[in-house]
């Protein structure tokens, strides 16, 4: 039997074979929805913040926030523009949603969207360098409306 390839570029041929070729799309599916669930159980979902500028000793603290930061914020308070270049302001973005639709799903609530809008912020990471946080929002009232 053959190995299944990290890029799972040869999934569907792994079903081949062993089921008639009506089933191998169905097989696939269960196949990526019982993975990505292990997955995201074993990496607690999949985005993280990391810093990009070094933290060379605790004292570094002192520039990347207090005081040193201060010089950051008062330039950017004399001209706005500033921000862009000294912070991340023009390369991150958010996914933000209700998760009343939530692809084929429908109304997952607030909790049960933060699997797809995190897969969203990965594809932005990804395939546009650009940095994106996934917020669900609860925008109900007490009774659900």
């Amino acid at each position: 039997m053959q190995e299944l390839k990290l890029d799972l570029s040869n999934l569907a041929e792994m079903f081949r074979g062993i089921l008639p070729e009506e089933k191998v799309a169905a097989a696939q599916t269960a196949f990526l929805k019982e993975a990505s669930e292990a997955m995201h159980t074993f990496y607690t979902g999949k985005m993280q913040t990391l810093p990009k500028a070094g933290i060379y000793g605790f004292n570094w603290f002192n520039i990347w926030y207090t005081p040193g930061v201060s010089k950051v914020s008062t330039a950017i308070r004399e001209d706005q523009d500033e921000s862009y270049r000294l912070s991340n302001r023009g390369n991150m973005v958010a996914v933000v949603s209700d998760s009343t639709r939530v692809l084929g799903d429908g109304d997952c609530g607030p909790a049960g969207g933060l699997g797809v809008m995190e897969g969203k912020a990965m594809l932005m990471k990804y395939l546009g360098a650009c940095d994106a946080f996934a917020l669900c929002v609860n925008n109900r009232d007490a009774e659900g409306n």
